[in-house]
C-alpha cells in the first residue's frame, strides 16, 4: 500500500513537472488520472507472486440486487448528514484560501476535464480506493486483529489520513466507517463502491451549481433543516433496508485464515 501511494504521488508530480506547455490545472488532472491508476499496481504484483485468489482477496464478490438498491438511499442520506457535520467542523476551523486550488482541479471546463472528473473522481478513484482500503487492507486487518470493529475503524482512519485533507477529515472518516461496515457485512466492495461513487458524484454536481441555485439546500451556511431531516430518514431507512437484504456471514467464514486465499508461494513450502 505504501509503495503504491508513493508511486502514485511521484508519478503525478513527474507528470505535472514534465508538461510545462499545458495549463497547470490540466496537468494536475492528468497527474490525478495516471496516479490513481498506479495505486493498486504493487498490490497486484504482490498478490500475483503469491498466487492469491484475487477475487476473494480484494472482495470482488457478487452482492444481492436488493442490497444494491438499499445502498442508494443510504448513500444519499449519508452524504447529506456528513455534509452538515463537515459544515459544522469548518465553522470551527476555517478553510485557507489556498484550498480553492483543489476545487479548480475538480471543475469541468472542457471535454478532457469532463472525462477526468467523471471518469476518475466518480468511477476510477472510488473503485481503486475500495479495492485497496475495504478489499485488501481491511480484509487483512480483520484477520490479523481478530476484531471487526477495530479493523473497520483503523481502515477508515487510514483512508481519511491518506486524503491529506484535514478540513474534510470528519466527513471522510465517517463515510469510511460506513463503507467499511457494508464491505464487511457483504464481504464485497461493490456496495461500498456505490456509496463512494454517489458521494463523489453529488460533490461534483454541487461544485458546478451556481451559488444562487442551491438556496433550497442551504440555510445560513448549513444544510436546510428540511433537507437534513430527509437525509437522516434516508440514511436510517437505507440502513434498515440494507441489513434486511444482507444476512451476516457465518462466524466460520469470518475466521477463515488469510493464507487460504493463496496458492503455494514461490520458493516456499506450505
Amino acid at each position: 500500500m505504501i509503495v503504491g501511494f508513493l508511486l502514485a504521488i511521484v508519478t503525478a508530480v513527474v507528470i505535472m513537472m514534465a508538461t510545462p506547455g499545458i495549463n497547470q490545472i490540466t496537468a494536475a488532472q492528468i497527474g490525478l488520472l495516471v496516479g490513481e491508476l498506479f495505486l493498486p499496481i504493487p498490490i497486484f504484483i504482490w498478490a500475483k507472486k503469491y498466487q492469491a485468489d484475487m477475487r476473494r482477496l480484494l472482495r470482488l464478490n457478487p452482492v444481492a440486487l436488493s442490497a444494491v438498491a438499499a445502498s442508494v438511499p443510504l448513500a444519499i442520506g449519508l452524504t447529506i448528514v456528513t455534509d452538515e457535520l463537515d459544515r459544522i467542523a469548518q465553522s470551527l476551523v476555517s478553510v485557507p484560501a489556498e484550498f480553492s486550488k483543489i476545487q479548480e482541479i475538480m471543475t469541468i471546463t472542457d471535454p478532457f476535464s469532463a472525462f477526468v472528473i467523471i471518469g476518475v473522481v466518480i468511477i476510477i478513484a472510488p473503485f481503486v480506493e475500495e479495492l485497496i482500503f475495504r478489499g485488501f487492507f481491511q480484509r487483512i486487518l480483520e484477520y490479523r486483529l481478530k476484531d471487526i470493529t477495530k479493523a473497520v475503524l483503523y481502515s477508515a482512519l487510514t483512508f481519511a489520513i491518506i486524503h491529506f485533507n484535514p478540513w474534510w477529515v470528519v466527513q471522510i472518516y465517517i463515510i469510511g466507517v460506513f463503507m467499511g461496515y457494508v464491505a464487511w457485512r457483504t464481504d464485497s466492495i461493490w456496495i461500498s463502491f456505490i456509496l463512494h461513487a454517489i458521494n463523489n458524484g453529488i460533490a461534483v454536481i454541487f461544485t458546478h451549481l451556481p451559488e444562487n441555485s442551491i438556496g433550497w439546500y442551504e440555510w445560513r451556511g448549513h444544510v436546510s433543516p428540511t433537507i437534513l431531516v430527509a437525509g437522516v430518514l434516508l440514511l436510517a431507512g437505507g440502513i434498515r433496508w440494507f441489513i434486511r437484504s444482507t444476512p451476516i456471514r457465518p462466524k466460520s467464514e469470518e475466521a477463515m485464515p488469510i493464507e487460504d486465499l493463496f496458492g503455494v508461494p514461490p520458493g516456499r513450502p506450505r
